[in-house]
C-alpha cells in the first residue's frame, strides 16, 4: 500500500468516527499509543495541513529514530495534541534550542580562555 493511500485511509477513518468532546480530553493521555503510526482518535485533533504532510516527501527533512522513555512520549504526545504541534515540530525546536546553547558556551568558553592566553 502507497503512503499516500495510507493516510487517505486514516483521515478517512477519522472522519467516520464519533466527535469526541471536549470535556473527554484529558482522557487522551491512558489511551496514548505507544508505536509511530499515529492513532486516528489523535490525529483528528492536529492541524493536517498540506506543508506538514509534505515532510515525509520533501528533500529538506530525513526520517530520524530515537527511543524516549514511555513518561516523556506521553508527554510529548500530550503537549502536541494541547498545542496542535506536531512532535516532530515540537523535537525540531527543543533539539535546535540545545544546538544553539551548546553553540554559544563553546564560544564563551574560547572567549575566556582566549582573554586569559591573551
Amino acid at each position: 500500500m502507497s503512503e499516500q493511500n495510507r493516510f487517505a485511509n486514516l483521515l478517512k477513518a477519522a472522519k467516520q468516527q464519533p466527535e469526541i468532546e471536549a470535556s473527554t480530553s484529558p482522557k487522551l493521555l491512558p489511551n496514548v499509543q505507544k508505536s509511530e503510526h499515529l492513532d486516528t482518535r489523535a490525529s483528528r485533533h492536529l492541524d493536517i495541513s498540506p506543508s506538514s504532510k509534505a515532510k515525509s516527501s520533501s528533500p529538506d527533512y530525513k526520517r530520524t529514530t530515537m527511543y524516549l522513555s514511555q513518561a516523556l512520549h506521553r508527554r510529548l504526545k500530550q503537549a502536541s495534541l494541547d498545542e496542535g504541534i506536531e512532535m516532530s515540530d515540537i523535537a525540531e525546536s527543543a533539539i535546535t534550542a540545545w544546538l544553539d546553547e551548546a553553540s554559544a558556551a563553546r564560544v564563551l568558553c574560547e572567549l575566556v580562555r582566549d582573554q586569559r592566553l591573551g
